[in-house]
């Protein structure tokens, strides 16, 4: 069987064997971005019925490989996607993408020992002159960047990784558990949308006043004592963040 072709006698529901196909070739650039994927034209090429087309389109979009335009059609996303389940511990993404084959690449800069912004101290409770290890990471999905992070960590005053330590490890937080002990055990966020600035736009390369995702985090070790702050702002149509909650 080709690989664009469904094999009826696989045991694979034709749906999926349809949204598999279409997932290949939406991210490996082979569909044309500007050419709707219209229920005519998927059902000409398996010749199956119209429910396994839809079937597969619902879960595409759900997904972020395609997106709907009213009165338009299914087109393709183009680029990276990602999208991170709520069981994905915070400061681990880094971790998940590399365990998930997405190959990450990141890139530390800003390393230093500061005091931080009077909002971080007063959000950490820190004390006045209390100096916190300070970096910038971009976190990158197939060349393209997805996650531009300014992070600060209180931390021992001997915990002096290099920007190299950090981009291997992946997580300064892990980084801080292997060597110290010292585990974050619950996080706090706050997310909303954002127009990209110009400093943003050019980062991500892409038109100023895009939409992009912020999502502000502290972090608490044992005992609930604030350890940690993170702003990390995403490329919001190649990001989807699920999450769960009790009722």
């Amino acid at each position: 069987m080709a690989s664009g072709e469904l094999d009826p006698s696989s045991g694979i529901p034709l749906y999926r064997q349809i949204k598999e196909i279409l997932r290949r070739e939406v991210a490996g650039g082979i569909v044309e971005p500007e050419k709707p994927l219209t229920e005519a034209l998927l059902l000409s090429r398996f010749d199956v019925s119209r429910a396994p087309i839809r079937q597969a389109l619902q879960e595409l979009a759900s997904e972020g490989y395609v997106y709907r335009k009213q009165g338009k059609g299914t087109f393709p996303v183009t680029g990276a996607r990602v999208q991170r389940p709520a069981d994905v511990r915070s400061g681990a993404l880094y971790q998940y993408l590399s365990e998930t084959g997405r190959h990450p690449t990141g890139k530390v800069s800003g390393l230093e020992r500061v005091e931080p912004p009077a909002r971080i101290r007063d959000l950490l409770g820190l004390d006045p002159n209390e100096r916190l290890l300070h970096f910038t990471r971009l976190i990158s999905v197939e060349d393209e960047p997805l996650v531009e992070a300014d992070v600060y960590i209180r931390a021992p005053d001997d915990f002096r990784p290099t920007a190299a330590e950090l981009d291997d490890e992946g997580s300064a937080f892990r980084l801080l558990e292997r060597k110290f002990g010292i585990a974050h055990v619950r996080a706090e966020h706050d997310a909303w949308a954002a127009a990209a600035t110009a400093d943003q736009a050019t980062t991500f390369g892409v038109s100023q006043g895009s939409p992009l995702l912020v999502i502000e985090t502290v972090f608490y070790t044992t005992g609930d004592r604030p350890a940690g702050w993170r702003s990390a702002v995403h490329q919001a149509e190649k990001f989807k963040y699920r999450f769960s909650t009790n009722q």
